[in-house]
């Protein structure tokens, strides 16, 4: 009997061991079944699960860009977002995960992706891409990702640096002043600034092995294709690569560790608020600021995220029962600090992958939490 269920999952095209949770996501952005529709989603718009976050927004975009065409389109009745969005959607700013890469192992020789540097990648994401000058990571991040789970991923990925190399040596001083001087001259017009010409801080470069950077800067690889190339060639040789690699897993350690000390000095009491909440905040956080905030995309669909948080009436109750009012305004007040720094924090803010929300709703948030979190019929939630 086990080998005929094998036989058929083997004619089926499926995989004999699911993959988990967090590796199925990553299909969704990822691979090429990114764009293969699975089955209905919740709105009704198409046929997407919530781990394809890639193609759901994908369709989104569509609607929003033949809508912005005077084109007719049937689905434009089921998008579940303001028509001043949807002309953003297809002007200006597309939502996240657009720029993600169907392949992040391209083909050839030269291995892209270093696998002791994926797992700190996928724990706490960086910026990618600047959007509209935001710098918040358009990546889903997992914090507790298990040794087990970042071998999936890398294998499902096609990561080929399988093997864990031997443990990172921390820059002496001479190294280091060198790597800083290579990064000076050969990468921080580019890469550095609140407006860099490429979306790739050293943060994330950190993430390529020191084969790639070296054959990338030198022009000796076939992805992306020369003719879409943005790049100019760089000469850099395979020791300079490796210590600019080096320098970039300890430039990862020293961003973290500042962006944690500003999230760690936040202070509810500080931050800017009005003195009394408006008539109908309360009705409105309790409502459609699920949505606004764009809370529902995961905690509404996502079993992982909905474990945590469930983004309605009754599970906005249960987190203030369970942890406190004072958390979700530091979640939601982290995701300005993330932004700032192009990097997710140890414990990661919110909406995740999304920008953060505005800062007058912030505000409007904390003094709602130091009336303790009244719910529409005035009952309070939380300890001020």
């Amino acid at each position: 009997m086990k080998h005929v269920v094998l036989t058929l999952l083997l004619l089926l095209g499926l995989p004999a061991h699911a993959l988990g949770e967090k590796a199925e996501e990553c299909t969704g952005c990822h691979t090429s079944k990114r764009t293969v529709a699975q089955q209905r989603f919740g709105n009704g718009l198409g046929r997407w699960t919530d781990a394809q976050c890639f193609g759901c927004h994908a369709e989104l975009n569509d609607v929003a860009v033949k809508r912005h065409q005077r084109i007719q389109d049937p689905r434009y009745v089921a998008v579940p977002v303001r028509e001043e969005r949807l002309k953003s959607m297809a002007t200006v700013s597309p939502l996240s995960y657009m720029s993600a890469p169907e392949s992040v192992e391209p083909e050839g020789a030269v291995p892209r992706i270093s696998l002791e540097r994926l797992g700190d990648f996928l724990k706490r994401p960086s910026t990618l891409s600047v959007v509209e000058g935001g710098r918040a990571p358009r990546m889903m991040a997992y914090p507790d990702l298990r040794p087990r789970e970042l071998a999936e991923i890398a294998r499902m990925l096609g990561v080929k640096t399988v093997a864990r190399a031997a443990k990172a040596v921390p820059l002496n001083t001479a190294e280091r002043q060198q790597a800083d001087a290579l990064w000076a001259s050969r990468c921080k017009s580019c890469h550095a600034g609140e407006q860099r010409l490429s979306g790739r801080s050293a943060v994330t470069l950190g993430l390529f092995t020191p084969e790639w950077i070296h054959a990338y800067a030198n022009n000796r690889v076939t992805s992306p294709r020369p003719e879409t190339r943005t790049m100019p060639e760089v000469p850099l040789n395979l020791d300079e690569a490796r210590l600019l690699h080096r320098l970039f897993g300890a430039m990862r350690t020293e961003e973290q560790k500042s962006l944690d000390a500003r999230v760690a000095a936040l202070e509810l009491e500080a931050t800017p608020m009005p003195a009394q909440l408006p008539p109908g905040f309360v009705n409105f956080l309790w409502g459609p600021f699920f949505r606004t905030a764009t809370c529902v995309h995961c905690h509404a669909t996502s079993p992982r995220a909905a474990r945590a948080f469930t983004a309605n009436e009754a599970g906005m109750k249960q987190y203030l029962r369970d942890r406190s009012g004072r958390e979700l305004w530091m979640r939601l007040a982290t995701r300005h600090e993330e932004d700032r720094h192009g990097l997710v924090a140890a414990l990661p803010g919110m909406p995740m992958a999304g920008a953060p929300i505005p800062q007058e709703t912030l505000g409007l948030i904390g003094r709602w939490v130091l009336e303790r979190c009244p719910d529409p019929q005035g009952k309070t939630w939380c300890r001020p």
